[in-house]
């Protein structure tokens, strides 16, 4: 599996499975992959919460692609999958093995569609984030490729000002940006750090 250089722009596949959960993590992909290959973004987010939270980022990620006049398919919502998924390390903190298990979770049913779909290879976006190790998106992204015989496009978004290129260009689209990961933990996390200040 190979590590993309962004700055030298190696040839890539001729078409690219991307799994996203939020339109403004997307914009990075497009900007550095459309018009390189054939893309495809895959919106599958069964941690997502609550259900109004994922009809939302539903609809930015549709608005994104229209857009930009690009493919977007629509995994099943399944909160109670990712549930079982989780549930041994539901008491771990954000960055933990819990989020392994989600990120492994979600890869893996992208890889299903891309086999399914007769597409190369696949990435993720959410290496942009600043709160997410890109080296353990690498790890499992390989394994879950060499098991599926497909590529895993190990591209680290968040370089080159990406999580800043996400933010600007989500201003410009007029995108909802969301200040949590997507899970009920995340949200409840975030709560607190909302009301924490809310009292400054």
């Amino acid at each position: 599996m190979k590590k993309v250089d962004q700055k030298s722009e190696p040839v890539l596949p001729p078409a690219v499975l991307v799994h996203a959960c939020c339109a403004p993590c997307a914009t990075v992909a497009v900007q550095r992959l459309a018009g390189r290959c054939r893309l495809v973004f895959f919106f599958y987010g069964p941690n997502i919460h609550p259900a109004a939270e994922y009809r939302r980022r539903l609809g930015e990620m549709q608005k994104l692609c229209a857009h930009y006049r690009l493919q977007m398919i629509e995994g099943a919502y399944q909160p109670a999958r990712w549930g079982r998924a989780i549930a041994p390390w539901r008491h771990l903190p954000e960055g933990s093995e819990r989020c392994r298990a989600c990120y492994r979770l979600r890869m893996e049913e992208t890889a299903r569609l891309a086999q399914q779909e007769g597409i190369p290879a696949f990435t993720v976006t959410l290496s942009v984030s600043r709160h997410k190790n890109s080296r353990v998106l690498g790890e499992i992204g390989r394994e879950v490729a060499a098991a599926a015989g497909l590529e895993y496009l190990d591209m680290d978004f968040k370089k080159q000002d990406g999580f800043g290129q996400s933010v600007r260009l989500s201003a410009e689209l007029g995108l909802y940006r969301q200040d949590y990961c997507g899970c009920a933990l995340s949200h409840s996390e975030a709560l607190r750090r909302r009301a924490r200040r809310s009292m400054r």
